[in-house]
């Protein structure tokens, strides 16, 4: 309940600033992303070794209608280990043609992969579940179909329990924080 609640005051609060809000009609988007999450995913008591690292690289695709947004991204720990996104929310660019502050907001489904959100250890089981999102990011135009950013992602999502071949997870409800730089190529009217 907590997430949902979260997740519809961060929506609301995107749909009231986005009036100053200066974006295209419709874009088609991709990126390439880097990162570090605060996440370690390296839980001592899951098997995990305590030394394994939260940098990661990942993409991302998506659409945007006026304010509406969806997206699927990706991003892979190293190890097996991952985190994947299906997002529909809301989003407002503020700025000019060629440097803008991004405000996003929503809410989907999240899997994980390698136990990456819960502990890396071997044998962990993919599991999906609940995540709703936040971020902002500052994107400046590099070129007339390419832009480059750096953000900031904070998620709260719910994996359910799962038991694998060679291993099992608990039930997990945790945040996430997501600092990133990334390369963006849109398409917009």
């Amino acid at each position: 309940m907590k997430l949902i609640t979260a997740t519809m005051v961060g929506l609301l609060a995107l749909v009231g600033a986005t009036t100053a809000a200066r974006a295209d009609v419709a874009a088609l988007f991709a990126d390439g992303h880097g990162g570090i999450g605060s996440n370690p995913g390296t839980a001592e008591t899951a098997g995990g070794s305590g030394n394994q690292s939260n940098a990661g690289l990942g993409y991302g695709v998506g659409a945007r209608l006026l304010i509406f947004e969806g997206y699927y991204d990706h991003t892979g720990f190293g190890g097996g280990a991952g985190v994947s996104r299906g997002i529909l929310g809301l989003r407002g660019g503020f700025g000019t043609k060629d440097a803008r502050l991004v405000l996003r907001a929503g809410g989907g489904v999240i899997e994980e992969q390698g136990g990456a959100l819960s502990g890396r250890a071997s044998g962990m089981p993919e599991r999906s579940g609940e995540v709703g999102r936040v971020g902002a990011a500052f994107e400046g135009r590099v070129s007339p179909l390419f832009l480059v950013g750096i953000g900031v992602d904070g998620e709260a999502f719910s994996l359910p329990a799962a038991i694998g071949p060679t291993g099992s997870a608990a039930s997990i409800v945790g945040t996430d924080l997501f600092a990133n730089f990334h390369l963006l190529f849109e398409l917009g009217v």
